[in-house]
């Protein structure tokens, strides 16, 4: 995960978070992303108190296999 920023860049606040594959300067949904930005780990998608890019969500999870057996049930099921 990417940064991106707002009208005064990395001083400022982060505008929202974009999926980027293989640590290159272009998200998910195809923005153009400044290389020093500040990162997160990708299973910190949306737990951000910033916005994530919808874009960049859905092409992340249909590009990423879900395998219940790898994940409690009680997290998605009722």
């Amino acid at each position: 995960m990417h940064a991106q920023y707002g009208d005064e860049g990395p001083s400022g606040p982060v505008k929202q978070w974009h999926m980027v594959l293989d640590e290159k300067s272009v998200a998910l949904c195809g923005r153009d992303i400044d290389p020093g930005a500040a990162t997160l780990d990708q299973t910190e998608w949306g737990r951000t108190k910033e916005t994530c890019c919808r874009a960049c969500g859905v092409n992340w999870l249909q590009s990423v296999p879900f395998l219940a057996d790898e994940h409690d049930r009680q997290d998605y099921l009722p």
